[in-house]
C-alpha cells in the first residue's frame, strides 16, 4: 500500500521511523523505506531539490537533508550538532555532508497535463469534472464521462494540500470549499506558494498561503500570481543584496506590492 504524507508533522514522525528501522530493521527495510514518498525542499540558493524520506532527518524543529555524495557547496557534518537519542544512529552512514533545507511539498501522485509532478504547495491552473463517472487514478489520468461526452467543468487557479482527516486525496484549496485532485479533467502547474522567503525560515505553512490565494481579499492577485510564478525565492534584506541581483539582472519580485489600497 501507498505510504502517504499530508503534513510536515507527519514527515516529521516518519523520518524518525525510518532511524528506529536503521536501529532494529533488515537491510531490504531500510532500502526501501519510504521510497513512495517523494519530499520536495528548498535549498539556500533558492532552487528546489528532490528526495526521499531516508534523506532527511530533523534537528531542533529544522529539516535537514543529508548526502553522502562529493560537493563544492558548503555542508555542515554531525560534528555540528549534538546527537542524542536515535538522531545517533545517522554516525553508521560514515562521512555524510548535511544542508539544511526548508520543507516544500511532498508528490501528491499527480502530474499535470505535460507530465510535470504536482506537489503540495504547487499553485496549478485546473478543470474539475464533478459529474465524473470515471475519476482520475493519478499520474496523468483524468477525470471523464465514459459517453466521452465533455461536459465543460469548472476551472479555476488553486493551491494543493491535503484537507481534513482523509487519506482519500489532496485537494485544490478553493474559497468556498475544497475540490479533490481525483475530479481533475484538465491541470497546469503554474507556479507555488514559496515566494517572499526570510532565509531564517524553518518552514512555510502552506494551507496558509493556499487559503490567501483562495481568499484573495485586499490582496492585488495579479501581482500574487507573479510572485508565485517566479517562486521559489528568498527576499532580499539588505541593499547589498538587492544591488548584486539587480547586477545579475534578476527582478526583486519582493517590491512588488500584494496590497490594494481603498480609494
Amino acid at each position: 500500500m501507498k505510504a502517504r504524507v499530508v503534513s510536515l508533522e507527519e514527515l516529521k514522525q516518519m523520518c524518525e521511523q525510518f532511524l528506529e528501522v536503521c536501529i532494529s530493521g533488515s537491510d531490504d527495510d531500510i532500502r526501501h523505506f519510504g521510497e513512495d514518498v517523494e519530499v520536495r525542499f528548498i535549498n539556500d540558493d533558492g532552487s528546489f531539490g528532490y528526495t526521499y524520506v531516508c534523506d532527511l532527518f530533523f534537528y531542533h524543529d529544522r529539516m535537514y537533508y543529508w548526502s553522502q555524495r562529493k560537493t563544492q557547496k558548503e555542508y555542515l557534518t554531525l560534528n555540528d550538532f549534538e546527537l542524542s537519542g536515535s538522531l545517533e544512529i545517522l554516525e553508521i552512514f560514515g562521512d555524510i555532508k548535511i544542508f539544511p533545507v526548508i520543507f516544500a511539498g511532498v508528490y501528491t501522485g499527480y502530474q499535470d497535463d505535460k507530465g510535470q509532478k504536482i506537489f503540495t504547495g504547487d499553485v496549478v491552473k485546473a478543470t474539475t469534472l464533478m459529474e465524473a463517472d470515471m475519476i482520475s487514478e493519478g499520474g496523468r489520468t483524468r477525470a471523464r464521462m465514459c459517453s466521452g461526452k465533455d461536459y465543460g467543468g469548472a476551472t479555476f487557479i488553486a493551491g494543493i494540500d491535503y484537507f481534513g482527516q482523509g487519506r482519500d486525496d489532496y485537494y485544490y484549496i478553493l474559497d468556498n470549499c475544497p475540490i479533490a485532485m481525483k475530479y481533475t479533467k484538465r491541470a497546469k502547474v503554474i507556479g507555488n506558494v514559496f515566494y517572499d522567503l526570510d532565509r531564517d525560515c524553518m518552514a512555510v505553512d502552506i494551507r496558509e498561503r493556499c487559503c490567501m490565494l483562495a481568499y484573495p481579499y485586499n490582496i492585488n492577485i495579479r501581482n500574487l500570481h507573479i510572485k508565485m510564478a517566479h517562486a521559489p525565492y528568498f527576499i532580499s534584506k539588505t541593499w547589498q543584496e538587492k544591488a548584486l541581483k539587480i547586477l545579475k539582472g534578476e527582478p526583486l519580485y519582493e517590491d512588488l506590492s500584494t496590497t490594494r489600497l481603498h480609494l
